[in-house]
C-alpha cells in the first residue's frame, strides 16, 4: 500500500477521487488488514507450538529428575512470561478492534479500519519490547543457574548469551525500523487523511 499515492489522490484539485478510486483505494485497505490478520495467526500457531514444545521438554526433565526446582528456579519464569505474554495476544487476536465509523464512504471507512489496525499494531510492538526486557534478566539468571549446576560449561555459556543477545538485538532492531520507519509514519498520514475528510 502506498501512502503517498493516497495522500496526492486525496489532495488533488477537486479534493474528491472518482468512485473507481475509491473502490481501488478500499481494495488496497482491506488487503492490508487481511495480510495483517494473516500473519497474526501464523505468528500465534507458530508462538503457540514452541511453547508447547519447549514446556513438554521441560516437564519431562523435571519428571526424570534432570531438572531441579531449587538449584534450577528460574527456568519457570523463563517458560511462564512468555506463556502469559502469548496468551495476552491470543485474548486480543480474538477480540480485534473495531473500527468506531459507520455510515461514511468506502475511502474513509478503509482510512478508519486501517488506523485502527495500525495503532494496534503499535501496541503490539510496546508489548513485544516489554516482553524482551523482562526476559532478558530471566535468561542471564538461568545461564548461571545451569553453569552452577554443572549442565553447561563457561564458553557453552558464553556462546548461548553471544547466541540469544545477537538475536534479541537483531529482533530489537527490526521491531523498532518497523515502529519508527513504518507504522509512526503511517499512523500520522492517516491522521492526516482523515483530518482532511472530516474537513471536507
Amino acid at each position: 500500500m502506498n501512502l503517498n499515492e493516497i495522500q496526492s489522490l486525496w489532495n488533488s484539485p477537486s479534493n474528491q477521487a472518482p468512485d473507481p478510486e475509491q473502490e481501488r483505494l478500499a481494495r488496497l485497505f482491506v488487503r492490508q488488514l487481511i495480510r495483517r490478520r494473516r500473519f497474526q495467526s501464523i505468528w500465534l500457531i507458530v508462538t503457540f507450538a514452541w511453547l508447547t514444545v519447549i514446556s513438554v521438554l521441560v516437564v519431562g526433565n523435571l519428571a526424570d529428575g534432570k531438572l531441579s526446582p531449587s538449584i534450577e528456579w528460574a527456568v519457570f519464569p523463563l517458560l511462564l512470561v512468555p506463556w502469559v505474554f502469548a496468551i495476552h495476544f491470543l485474548r486480543r487476536y480474538l477480540k480485534p478492534p473495531v473500527s468506531p465509523s459507520s455510515g461514511e464512504t468506502p475511502v474513509a471507512e478503509s482510512f478508519r479500519a486501517a488506523l485502527v489496525s495500525t495503532r494496534a499494531e503499535q501496541r503490539n510492538l510496546k508489548w513485544v519490547a516489554a516482553l524482551w526486557v523482562i526476559l532478558i534478566p530471566i535468561l542471564f539468571v538461568t545461564g548461571r543457574q545451569l553453569l552452577t549446576a554443572g549442565k553447561l560449561s563457561p564458553r557453552e555459556l558464553d556462546c548461548l548469551m553471544v547466541f540469544f543477545g545477537g538475536a534479541l538485538l537483531a529482533s530489537g532492531l527490526g521491531m523498532a525500523i518497523r515502529y519508527f520507519r513504518w507504522l509512526a509514519p503511517q499512523r500520522r498520514r492517516l491522521v492526516g487523511l482523515l483530518d482532511g475528510i472530516d474537513d471536507a
